[in-house]
């Protein structure tokens, strides 16, 4: 048993050495008399046929503010080189071998729309990765590498927007009649895509287009990968739509707020400064362009207009309610138009009519006269030991009761005292001048409480109004959006 190990390990090594030095043999074979600068074709006004191909593994990232697509992606390349044959059967039926590419003849392909940085970024010929040569001339090439390509981004309708990235590869130097670059293909291979938390890949289709450039006259035969992605809304609407929408809201709560609170400005302009931050982070994250205005932008734009409008409705009502002043009465028409009009339907409470009282000296709305004299020392008199008014003659102005302490700096404290038939007159003559004080009062209070009622419905107003513009400009906006553009 231990012998017929030994054995078999011994026919395994053998086996090796003798694939080695087969192995070598093919490699002498091959690259002796063999020069990498020729192009591998029996007749050299044929062209090579490169197949080209790409797998699609990660969108990384579509920086937008610099309008370029960064992508990880696996390159294939294929095409026959009759110089590198071999019978397999002289070589222990070797099929294929892996050799440096800096031993063999490559393509110059390259990436046209390229936005690296270096001498040779964009190359497709620069790849350490080793070329896999068949018996039957084959040369096969796979790499995986990192590509920046530039990308046009149309921003109309962000963020409910698609893109359309190409990958336009082509050789920089063999034209058409020299490499024929057909694609392997029909689209991009996408079984080993990682999908993206930001886009959606909708399809990649590979198209050839043979191209002249001016530089040259020769036609070029070259391939776009044509990257189509849809952006996913949901990050936006959470961060971006709803936030707007409910600061536009919060500044609307100014018109419910009572017309005497000194914060309704301060709250309009808070939210004012609010929006501007958002501008501020969508102007960061979208290209520098004066074409289109995004439909995000527009939506941010009508905010801010309409919470401007709010701010100078705002400064008009309390203008209204602070500046007109109880000496203004309300003017006719507006009593008509907003009090006895729209108060009712705008469902605002009226003020209350006070019936009108008016006041004589000497008509029945004076009572008795039963005045309480003072004490012969000049001393208040005393009932249960408190100190009484001198009520010497009570006048009513709507509920108020008038007494001697409201007119004692118009009456002189001595004849109130000392009372004569003259006394009286000039009682009854200050008792009038307080009561028509007490009547200019209850006037102001009235014509204050109506301006009053006039900025509460002009609030109510202006709520409603608010309102209305901003879901119907929210609504005209979104309604814009591609019919595609989903959550």
């Amino acid at each position: 048993m231990i012998a017929y190990q030994f054995s078999f390990h011994g026919c395994f090594l053998e086996a090796l050495i003798n694939r080695d030095d087969d192995e070598l043999e093919l490699v002498k074979y091959l690259f002796d008399n063999y020069s990498k600068e020729v192009r591998p074709v029996k007749n050299k006004n044929t062209s090579i046929e490169v197949h080209f191909g790409i797998a699609y593994t990660q969108l990384v990232e579509l920086d937008e503010k610099n309008q370029v697509l960064v992508s990880n992606v696996w390159i294939r390349q294929r095409w026959n080189n009759h110089l590198l044959r071999w019978n397999e059967s002289k070589y222990g039926n070797i099929t294929s071998i892996n050799v440096d590419p800096k031993e063999v003849w490559v393509p110059d392909i390259v990436l046209y729309n390229n936005a690296n940085t270096g001498i040779i970024s964009g190359n497709m010929d620069q790849f350490k990765t080793r070329v896999i040569l068949s018996s039957n001339g084959d040369n096969t090439w796979y790499a995986p590498t990192i590509l920046r390509s530039r990308c046009a981004i149309d921003i109309t309708y962000f963020p409910f927007d698609d893109q359309k990235c190409d990958l336009h590869f082509g050789s920089w130097t063999y034209d058409g009649l020299r490499v024929n670059l057909v694609n392997v293909s029909k689209g991009v291979d996408l079984k080993s895509y990682m999908p993206s938390g930001e886009f959606e890949m909708v399809e990649a289709p590979v198209e050839r287009k043979v191209i002249r450039y001016s530089c040259c006259p020769e036609a070029y035969p070259n391939l776009f990968f044509t990257l189509h992605i849809r952006r996913k809304v949901l990050f936006y609407f959470n961060n971006l739509i709803v936030p707007c929408f409910l600061i536009t809201a919060f500044a609307l709560l100014t018109f419910v707020l009572p017309p005497n609170t000194g914060e309704r400005v301060t709250l309009v302009i808070t939210t004012l400064l609010a929006m501007t931050v958002f501008m501020l982070m969508i102007a960061e994250n979208t290209p520098t362009t004066s074409d289109v205005t995004p439909l995000i932008g527009k939506f941010f734009v009508a905010s801010m207009v309409e919470i401007g409008l709010a701010l100078i409705a705002t400064c008009f009502v309390l203008n209204l309610y602070e500046g007109t002043g109880p000496s203004t009465d309300v003017p006719q028409w507006v009593r008509v138009l907003l009090v006895d009009f729209l108060a009712p339907i705008l469902r605002v409470a009226r003020p209350k009519s006070k019936p009108q009282r008016r006041f004589t000296p000497y008509n029945s709305n004076i009572h008795s006269y039963s005045p309480i004299m003072a004490e012969r020392n000049g001393n208040t008199p005393e009932v249960d030991g408190t100190p009484k008014d001198l009520l010497v003659i009570a006048p009513r102005v709507g509920d108020k009761v008038l007494t001697s302490r409201d007119f004692i700096n118009t009456v002189n404290d001595n004849n109130l005292r000392h009372r004569g038939p003259s006394t009286q007159d000039k009682i009854l003559e200050g008792i009038t001048v307080l009561a028509e004080r007490a009547r200019d009062q209850e006037k102001q209070d009235e014509i204050k409480e109506e301006w009053e009622s006039v900025a509460k419905v002009v609030d109510r107003f202006f709520l409603l109004l608010f309102m209305a513009t901003v879901a119907i400009s929210t609504a005209l906006i979104f309604l814009q959006r591609p019919s595609y553009a989903t959550m």
